[in-house]
């Protein structure tokens, strides 16, 4: 992703707290300033126990605030906070949270969090017994219900050695949902009023299936038919679905994007085993995104050893796979699917005929030809089309686009 083109120019405020995740924030600190962002650290107390702000200085190349009443401190929680884009709370302790639920105003961190009257982004970091601590939780939802955002914390070893959730996520995570913040967020409210929101509330509980990936069709124990798919569209989906708290059944194939392996998912080879593997879920979906890319074909015999090099010429018979959703549709006729489609000519007529065919609510389809989209690259153009509408979306982040997908098939052609 090109973070430069949602962050440059913008202001944002991190903050961070006393725990032993503070240190982390260092990262984002420099990732968002390597890609023109001006950042403001503020630091309690006893954030200043786990890392230095000589550091973050450093690494922000402005003055951190610290003090409510250095020379500065006087005017800054207001002065700062009217300028300001966003406000990142990251780690955010159990005192943070309870200080901003109730309101309470006593160090310049919770001061300038009263005066800010824009989005706020929050990443919990604590041990698990006191994320899990019913006045924690309640805490939590009282702030979403306000309409605070979060990146909530992963299942991982904790400062005291256990397994357990309260672990710091991801850090691209936490960026991904600063570029939903201050790009998606007005994208999605300049096609509809209170876009956004709408979708985050659409989305909230609901069951998705996504599929990524490419299969494999083994021609003997070590050579296999496949293609070029990363698993990228498929992680895109994956993030905006659990940033907006829906609920997620992921089925991967081979993959190049790692970060599909940060969320629980189950693995499948062939055309046949995903098959099997998307029917099982389907019962407990809303709906399915199909974005792997399952082979057509299988060799109709796999051979048990290794094929020796020989002649100068080797045949292989195919035989024709089964589709997915053609599938899940006979058993599941009520299921809402996504279908993807790489075409090289006559994109419309391909596409309305699998809408046809296939009965789904629509296709996502991209020109496989075009240099740096598509299969295994980061960007995309596609035609979405549906039995509602047609848009065609120029040349962005897969990240980006996703968003873009589910809003037009959830709200605006619902």
């Amino acid at each position: 992703m090109d973070l430069s083109s949602y962050v440059k120019g913008k202001k944002i405020i991190l903050a961070i707290t006393g725990g032993i995740a503070a240190y982390k924030a260092a990262n984002c600190v420099s990732t968002l300033r390597r890609a023109g962002a001006e950042v403001y650290v503020v630091m309690t107390e006893n954030a200043q126990a786990f890392i230095s702000p000589l550091t973050l200085k450093t690494l922000s190349e402005h003055d951190v605030i610290t003090d409510m009443f250095d020379d500065k401190g006087y005017v800054t929680h207001i002065s700062l906070t009217e300028a300001a884009d966003l406000f990142v709370v990251a780690p955010a302790t159990a005192n943070c949270l309870a200080k901003m639920r109730t309101g309470i105003a006593d160090d310049m961190l919770s001061t300038m969090l009263l005066a800010f009257n824009k989005d706020i982004l929050v990443v919990p970091s604590m041990n698990d017994n006191m994320l899990e601590n019913p006045a924690t939780v309640e805490n939590i939802e009282v702030l979403k219900n306000r309409g605070v955002h979060f990146v909530m914390p992963e299942y991982g070893k904790l400062a005291t050695g256990k397994i357990g959730k309260g672990r710091f996520p991801k850090e691209e995570l936490i960026i991904l949902k600063i570029v939903e913040l201050l790009y998606v967020k007005p994208l999605l409210n300049s096609y509809e009023e209170d876009g956004y929101d709408k979708l985050s509330r659409v989305i909230k509980g609901k069951t998705f299936g996504v599929t990524l990936g490419a299969t494999k069709e083994y021609i003997d124990p070590v050579r296999y038919i496949s293609n070029g798919s990363s698993g990228k569209m498929g992680f895109a989906f994956i993030n905006a679905i659990n940033s907006f708290e829906g609920n997620l059944k992921i089925i991967a194939a081979s993959h190049t994007d790692e970060r599909v392996e940060w969320f629980p998912y189950e693995r499948a080879g062939s055309t046949e085993d995903m098959c099997k593997k998307v029917l099982n879920i389907a019962p407990a979906l809303d709906w399915l995104v199909m974005s792997a890319a399952p082979g057509d074909y299988r060799v109709e015999t796999e051979s048990k050893s290794k094929i020796k090099k020989g002649s100068e010429t080797i045949e292989l018979k195919l035989v024709k796979n089964p589709d997915i959703i053609t599938e899940v549709k006979i058993k599941f006729p009520d299921l809402k699917i996504i279908g993807f489609a790489a075409e090289t000519d006559n994109i419309e007529e391909h596409a309305i005929e699998k809408i046809r065919k296939k009965g789904i609510e629509a296709i996502c389809v991209n020109e496989v030809y075009k240099d740096e989209k598509g299969f295994n690259q980061d960007k995309n153009e596609i035609t979405l089309i549906s039995k509602k509408g047609k848009v065609s979306f120029s040349t962005m982040d897969k990240e980006v686009l996703a968003y873009l997908i589910l809003f037009h098939l959830l709200i605006k052609w619902r």
